[in-house]
């Protein structure tokens, strides 16, 4: 088979190309940047289209170029809600791992998202915002945009002064959602046709700018378990699909759906296969935590030792995979440079500048 990946900007695409070189099928990368990082993982055909979201009719017209020549599509990133609407314009037998769009976009929603919930999770209270006038001076409560990743844009304190600059309307909406406190899980799973095939919780650690997880370590709860095989048959799901929770140390709280690609992948891995044209997985007793390459050092190093705490970042260090195995340094030192020109370019920080070509926000 020939297989067509999203977003090899993003490390776990790695993980994709391993598992289905594996397997004995050809793989093809696309992006719409100069140096995505699994570009570099085992010399891989990559082919760069078109950014979806600033140039679409065009990205369209290269997709579909691409899609007749392959048996499978894989999504990773945002980009899955405009290869969607190709997908959705064209005859193809070709077989995409993604769920029917208006369930992909109800899920992206985070309100909408809470009306395919099931019993084995809390949700918080949470009221959809189209204008300013709505908002609550609640110390008590969040704001953020109903479309957004990375806690971009989240404001955890309410004031007159901190919602001066937002813009709010019925094109525009967010939400204010109640503050939960407690732990923050995230879980990632594999689904076709409403059968859980595969799945993994973790904790995102180590987080840049408060949000960007850099360390997910193994977790187990089995309410997500229950949950996830629930909403899989409720909403007879095909593709990849995440949620983000927080556990207040009595109940798990869903935050928001991401029906995409996520770091949790990484965590699969050690057990997945792809036989026969199916994902299999044999979970492993004593799954493997992960990091990305150096960044506990570079990114973290300096504020552990202010603190104390050098030694447990060591040790977390150490016992930690690496994402980006394989990848050579000129690889990662190319991918890094991109995205800070892309930084400067745009004058964006470094999380949005990875993402902005792709995002989709209603």
């Amino acid at each position: 088979m020939r297989i067509l990946i999203t977003c090899p900007r993003a490390p776990v695409t790695i993980e994709w190309v391993r598992l289905f070189r594996k397997a004995g099928h050809e793989v093809w990368l696309v992006d719409s940047l100069n140096f995505p990082i699994a570009k570099y993982y085992n010399n891989t055909k990559y082919i760069k289209v078109s950014p979806p979201r600033l140039a679409f009719e065009q990205y369209k017209k290269e997709m579909i170029e691409l899609i007749n020549q392959v048996d499978w599509v894989i999504p990773n990133c945002e980009d899955l809600f405009y290869l969607s609407r190709v997908r959705d314009g064209m005859q193809t037998d070709t077989f995409f791992f993604m769920p029917e769009s208006d369930l992909l976009f109800e899920l992206h929603h985070k309100f909408n998202f809470f009306q395919k919930l099931n019993e084995h999770v809390k949700a918080p209270q949470t009221k959809l915002l189209t204008s300013k006038e709505q908002i609550e001076l609640d110390e008590n409560s969040i704001l953020k945009p109903v479309y957004s990743r990375f806690g971009r844009s989240v404001i955890r304190e309410i004031t007159e002064n901190n919602i001066e600059k937002i813009e709010i309307s019925e094109a525009y909406p967010w939400v204010q959602q109640e503050r939960i406190v407690g732990e923050a899980v995230c879980n990632y799973a594999l689904v076709l046709n409403g059968e859980l095939l595969a799945h993994v919780a973790y904790r995102p650690m180590y987080l840049l700018n408060g949000a960007a997880a850099t360390y997910f370590e193994p977790y187990v709860d089995e309410r997500l378990d229950k949950f996830i095989a629930q909403f899989a048959k409720d909403t007879n799901y095909t593709g990849q699909v995440a949620f983000d929770f927080i556990d207040d140390g009595k109940d798990l709280y869903v935050l928001e759906c991401n029906p995409r690609a996520t770091s949790g992948l990484h965590l699969l891995s050690e057990g997945l296969t792809f036989e026969d044209e199916v994902f299999k997985y044999r979970p492993k007793e004593q799954p493997s935590a992960y990091r990305v390459s150096t960044t506990l050092y570079s990114l973290f190093g300096v504020k552990a030792l202010l603190k104390g705490e050098f030694k447990q970042l060591h040790h977390d260090y150490k016992r930690a995979k690496d994402v980006l195995e394989g990848v050579p340094f000129y690889g990662q030192a190319l991918s890094m440079f991109g995205m800070v020109q892309r930084a400067v370019m745009y004058r964006k920080e470094i999380t949005s500048a990875s993402t902005f070509d792709i995002e989709f926000d209603g």
